[in-house]
């Protein structure tokens, strides 16, 4: 009787922060270092022979490749780190796109495998087309590389909150070399590639939560995103509207910002997250000082750090609420990617996570913008 696969461990803790550079430079170094040393010898022996048979020239040929390939990794990580990626949100199929990245490799699965959610459910998700690309090919090498069999591929929503998942299961031991160990619930070292760094530095830019199990003998990896269109339509709505922007059908060039904001990093990930807009931006540090400027005239939206919660700010949003209804309330919160949308009539504010304001406040400000007529 075949020996079952051994149970998972307890999940581990999301890796959610991108790697250090120490960690990509020994990875680049130790990948480097093995397939150049071999070809070395390789190339020592033939100036010494002057001969080299067919299975050697292709063992040589696989080596320098398996070299450039750890060098391109290296190239698209730096470019990563580098914050050279300008990213341009779009509602995208995530079955579709993992499909596409499995048909382009080859694979120990296809993407014709995949399970996916039944309908009327769909996996659909905000994000930039081509970090998805290569958050899942990244995915899809460091699991072939490391996989003893075939890789099982499934796609899932979790219900609350709402959020498209990705998995996939592989051996990357045969079962039979590792019978009878318990789990240690520790990860296992051997399996952080470069393919796996490069999984973490896309999955940190695209807002992804990466968890990976890994057993005695099987490992478990799950990508989880945090902006999954939830079918209540703000999600398509707000890349509707980012795609019309684009066009030139609505702008919200010209129209006034005003930040609340007592932290220097909270003012400059809002700057950075409208850069190329064209808006016009006030900075206060003072509930009191954001309450004088609205005096002299409301902007278009405010924003606000949720530290300034508080008498003297629900007395603020009172009085915009009273004499300027159009104004679009976002609040910031102090960490994390979510977003919760306004709703009429209940929740006049929209909040946003901080690591959610490079991809979402400009979808936000153009819905909420266009409900109240401004954009």
């Amino acid at each position: 009787m075949p020996t079952p696969p051994s149970p998972l461990p307890r999940p581990a803790a999301p890796a959610s922060a991108a790697p250090t550079l120490g960690e990509v430079v020994a990875r680049i170094g130790a990948e480097v270092s093995a397939p150049l040393t071999t070809a070395l010898e390789r190339v020592v022996a033939l100036a010494s022979t002057g001969r080299i048979d067919r299975h050697g020239l292709q063992a040589l040929r696989t080596e320098i490749d398996g070299a450039r390939r750890v060098g391109l990794r290296g190239q698209q990580i730096a470019r990563l780190a580098g914050g050279e990626v300008r990213q341009s949100v779009e509602r995208l199929d995530l079955a579709q796109s993992l499909r596409g990245v499995l048909a382009g490799q080859s694979l120990h699965g296809n993407g014709d495998a995949i399970a996916v959610p039944p309908a009327p459910t769909r996996a659909e998700v905000l994000c930039d087309a081509s970090l998805l690309h290569t958050l899942l090919d990244a995915a899809a090498s460091w699991s072939s590389a490391l996989a003893c069999n075939q890789v099982d591929w499934r796609i899932d929503v979790k219900p609350w909150p709402v959020r498209a998942r990705v998995l996939c299961r592989f051996a990357h031991r045969p079962a039979d070399n590792v019978s009878g160990q318990a789990p240690t619930g520790e990860p296992d070292l051997s399996l952080d590639t470069l393919d796996w760094l490069l999984m973490r530095y896309t999955a940190h830019l695209a807002g992804v939560l990466v968890q990976r199990q890994d057993g005695p003998s099987h490992t478990q990896l799950t990508l989880e995103f945090l902006n999954t269109v939830n079918g209540t339509m703000e999600g398509a709505a707000a890349v509707d509207l980012v795609a019309s922007a684009d066009s030139g059908a609505t702008s919200i060039a010209g129209c006034q910002l005003l930040v609340l904001a007592s932290q220097r990093p909270t003012r400059q990930r809002l700057r950075e997250a409208v850069q190329g807009q064209d808006l016009l931006i006030d900075h206060v540090s003072t509930v009191a000082d954001a309450a004088q400027y609205c005096q002299d005239g409301a902007p278009h939206a405010l924003l606000y750090e949720s530290a300034f919660q508080g008498e003297g700010l629900s007395a603020l949003l009172a009085d915009l609420g009273r004499n300027a209804p159009s104004v679009v309330l976002v609040e910031v919160l102090p960490e994390g990617q979510d977003c919760e949308m306004s709703a009429a009539g209940t929740n006049p504010v929209t909040r946003l996570g901080i690591d959610a304001l490079r991809n979402m406040l400009v979808p936000v400000l153009l819905l909420e913008m266009g409900r109240g007529g401004t954009a």
